[in-house]
Formats: structure tokens, C-alpha cells, sequence
């Protein structure tokens, strides 16, 4: 399973980025964002969106309820 670690960095003209790594991918880096919370909200974003990616894709410590 692919694990994702987000960073946000503080940059030299004030702004902020933030660092991806997830297990098996080249690190990438989103830039641009006017205020952390900005960086946060990109983060949640980006959550979701891998995670709909692939719908097969569990998380750790997350169970699947049988019908």
C-alpha cells in the first residue's frame, strides 16, 4: 500500500508549498498557495482525490463493512 507524507513549507517570498511523497513516486512539490491554510485546504483536497482514484485502495486501520 502506497503511503502518502505531506510537508508545508514556508517560502523565501512568503508564500507556500507543499512537499508530497508517496511510497513508489518520484516526490513532488505544489506551489503557489498565499497562506497555509491555503496549503491545508489543497491537502484535504488531495486526500480525497487519491483516495476516490482508486475506490479497491484501503487505508490502514480502515475495515469494510460486509452486507
Amino acid at each position: 500500500m502506497a503511503q502518502t507524507t505531506y510537508r508545508i513549507l514556508h517560502r523565501d517570498d512568503d508564500s507556500f508549498a507543499v512537499e508530497v511523497v508517496r511510497t513508489g513516486v518520484l516526490p513532488q512539490t505544489a506551489i503557489g498557495f498565499a497562506t497555509e491554510l491555503d496549503a491545508q485546504g489543497w491537502i484535504a483536497q488531495d486526500k480525497r482525490l487519491w483516495d476516490a482514484a482508486d475506490p479497491f485502495r484501503t487505508q490502514a486501520g480502515r475495515s469494510w463493512r460486509s452486507f
